[in-house]
Protein backbone atom coordinates (compact mmCIF):
# COMPACT_ATOMS: atom_id res chain seq x y z
CA UNK A 1 0.00 0.00 0.00
CA UNK A 2 1.27 3.46 -0.88
CA UNK A 3 2.17 5.64 2.05
CA UNK A 4 0.90 9.21 1.75
CA UNK A 5 3.25 11.85 3.05
CA UNK A 6 1.85 15.40 3.21
CA UNK A 7 3.78 17.76 0.93
CA UNK A 8 3.45 21.50 0.64
CA UNK A 9 4.72 23.76 -2.08
CA UNK A 10 6.80 25.60 0.51
CA UNK A 11 8.50 22.32 1.48
CA UNK A 12 9.30 21.54 -2.14
CA UNK A 13 10.58 25.04 -2.75
CA UNK A 14 12.79 25.01 0.36
CA UNK A 15 14.26 21.65 -0.55
CA UNK A 16 14.80 22.03 -4.30
CA UNK A 17 14.96 25.75 -5.15
CA UNK A 18 18.74 26.12 -5.09
CA UNK A 19 19.45 22.89 -6.95
CA UNK A 20 16.79 23.53 -9.58
CA UNK A 21 17.93 27.11 -10.08
CA UNK A 22 21.49 25.89 -10.67
CA UNK A 23 20.15 23.36 -13.19
CA UNK A 24 18.07 26.03 -14.92
CA UNK A 25 21.09 28.34 -15.14
CA UNK A 26 23.14 25.56 -16.75
CA UNK A 27 20.42 25.12 -19.35
CA UNK A 28 19.70 28.77 -20.12
CA UNK A 29 22.82 30.77 -19.15
CA UNK A 30 20.33 33.55 -18.43
CA UNK A 31 19.22 34.43 -14.88
CA UNK A 32 15.88 35.82 -16.04
CA UNK A 33 14.99 32.74 -18.09
CA UNK A 34 16.18 30.50 -15.25
CA UNK A 35 13.87 32.33 -12.85
CA UNK A 36 10.96 31.95 -15.28
CA UNK A 37 11.61 28.23 -15.65
CA UNK A 38 11.75 27.87 -11.88
CA UNK A 39 8.46 29.72 -11.45
CA UNK A 40 6.73 27.65 -14.13
CA UNK A 41 8.08 24.41 -12.65
CA UNK A 42 6.80 25.22 -9.18
CA UNK A 43 3.47 26.38 -10.62
CA UNK A 44 3.10 22.97 -12.24
CA UNK A 45 4.14 21.30 -9.00
CA UNK A 46 1.46 23.27 -7.18
CA UNK A 47 -1.20 21.66 -9.36
CA UNK A 48 0.20 18.18 -8.66
CA UNK A 49 0.66 18.23 -4.88
CA UNK A 50 -1.51 15.12 -4.43
CA UNK A 51 0.83 13.27 -6.77
CA UNK A 52 3.83 14.43 -4.76
CA UNK A 53 2.29 12.92 -1.63
CA UNK A 54 2.46 9.49 -3.29
CA UNK A 55 6.00 9.88 -4.59
CA UNK A 56 9.19 9.06 -2.80
CA UNK A 57 11.67 11.94 -2.36
CA UNK A 58 13.89 10.79 -5.24
CA UNK A 59 10.79 10.60 -7.48
CA UNK A 60 9.76 14.13 -6.49
CA UNK A 61 13.22 15.35 -7.38
CA UNK A 62 13.10 13.54 -10.73
CA UNK A 63 9.64 14.98 -11.48
CA UNK A 64 10.81 18.53 -10.78
CA UNK A 65 13.99 18.20 -12.86
CA UNK A 66 12.15 16.53 -15.75
CA UNK A 67 9.42 19.17 -15.71
CA UNK A 68 11.96 22.00 -15.70
CA UNK A 69 13.87 20.42 -18.58
CA UNK A 70 10.66 19.81 -20.56
CA UNK A 71 9.65 23.43 -20.08
CA UNK A 72 13.08 24.51 -21.32
CA UNK A 73 12.82 22.22 -24.36
CA UNK A 74 9.33 23.54 -25.13
CA UNK A 75 10.63 27.12 -24.97
CA UNK A 76 13.57 26.31 -27.23
CA UNK A 77 11.32 24.63 -29.79
CA UNK A 78 8.89 27.55 -29.71
CA UNK A 79 11.77 29.99 -30.20
CA UNK A 80 13.05 27.95 -33.14
CA UNK A 81 9.61 27.86 -34.75
CA UNK A 82 9.20 31.57 -34.16
CA UNK A 83 12.59 32.28 -35.73
CA UNK A 84 11.72 30.18 -38.79
CA UNK A 85 8.47 32.10 -39.26
CA UNK A 86 10.23 35.44 -38.89
CA UNK A 87 12.84 34.37 -41.45
CA UNK A 88 10.11 33.21 -43.84
CA UNK A 89 8.27 36.51 -43.48
CA UNK A 90 11.51 38.43 -44.03
CA UNK A 91 12.32 36.30 -47.07
CA UNK A 92 8.81 36.72 -48.42
CA UNK A 93 8.97 40.48 -48.00
CA UNK A 94 12.27 40.75 -49.93
CA UNK A 95 10.84 40.98 -53.41
CA UNK A 96 12.64 42.63 -56.29
CA UNK A 97 11.83 46.13 -57.50
CA UNK A 98 10.21 44.80 -60.66
CA UNK A 99 7.91 42.64 -58.57
CA UNK A 100 6.99 45.71 -56.50
CA UNK A 101 5.72 47.74 -59.47
CA UNK A 102 2.07 48.51 -58.94
CA UNK A 103 2.22 47.36 -55.32
CA UNK A 104 2.61 49.66 -52.35
CA UNK A 105 4.05 46.99 -50.06
CA UNK A 106 3.84 43.27 -49.54
CA UNK A 107 2.67 42.64 -46.02
CA UNK A 108 2.42 38.92 -45.26
CA UNK A 109 -0.24 39.57 -42.62
CA UNK A 110 -2.38 41.30 -45.25
CA UNK A 111 -2.45 38.02 -47.17
CA UNK A 112 -3.94 36.19 -44.20
CA UNK A 113 -7.77 36.22 -44.24
CA UNK A 114 -9.50 37.96 -41.34
CA UNK A 115 -10.63 34.82 -39.48
CA UNK A 116 -7.02 33.64 -39.16
CA UNK A 117 -5.21 36.98 -38.98
CA UNK A 118 -5.95 37.24 -35.27
CA UNK A 119 -4.37 33.79 -34.71
CA UNK A 120 -1.24 34.87 -36.58
CA UNK A 121 -0.98 38.11 -34.65
CA UNK A 122 -1.46 36.38 -31.32
CA UNK A 123 1.14 33.72 -32.16
CA UNK A 124 3.79 35.57 -34.14
CA UNK A 125 3.44 39.16 -32.97
CA UNK A 126 2.42 38.70 -29.35
CA UNK A 127 4.36 35.43 -29.00
CA UNK A 128 1.50 33.56 -27.33
CA UNK A 129 1.56 29.77 -27.17
CA UNK A 130 -1.17 27.70 -28.81
CA UNK A 131 -2.46 26.86 -25.34
CA UNK A 132 -2.73 30.54 -24.39
CA UNK A 133 -4.46 31.37 -27.67
CA UNK A 134 -6.84 28.44 -27.21
CA UNK A 135 -7.78 29.60 -23.71
CA UNK A 136 -8.43 33.12 -24.93
CA UNK A 137 -10.48 32.05 -27.95
CA UNK A 138 -12.25 29.13 -26.26
CA UNK A 139 -11.09 26.46 -28.73
CA UNK A 140 -8.81 23.44 -28.27
CA UNK A 141 -5.06 24.07 -28.57
CA UNK A 142 -4.86 21.43 -31.31
CA UNK A 143 -7.38 23.40 -33.34
CA UNK A 144 -5.24 26.51 -33.00
CA UNK A 145 -2.14 24.63 -34.17
CA UNK A 146 -4.05 23.03 -37.04
CA UNK A 147 -5.42 26.37 -38.23
CA UNK A 148 -2.02 28.03 -38.01
CA UNK A 149 -0.36 25.20 -39.91
CA UNK A 150 -3.02 25.15 -42.66
CA UNK A 151 -2.96 28.92 -43.05
CA UNK A 152 0.86 28.97 -43.09
CA UNK A 153 0.83 26.39 -45.89
CA UNK A 154 -1.68 28.47 -47.86
CA UNK A 155 0.32 31.63 -47.20
CA UNK A 156 3.55 30.02 -48.42
CA UNK A 157 1.96 28.99 -51.69
CA UNK A 158 0.47 32.46 -52.11
CA UNK A 159 3.82 34.15 -51.33
CA UNK A 160 5.47 32.04 -54.04
CA UNK A 161 3.40 33.99 -56.55
CA UNK A 162 5.19 37.19 -55.55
Amino acid sequence: MTKYEPVSLADLYDEYETKLHTFAMRLTHDPSRADDLMQNTFMRAMTHLKLFEMLKPYQRRAWLYRTLKNLFIDEERANQRHQIIVEQFEKASQVTHSQMEGLDTVNPFALVPDPHRKLFEMRYVLGMTSREIAEQLGVPAGTVRSRLRAEMKRLRSQMDQY
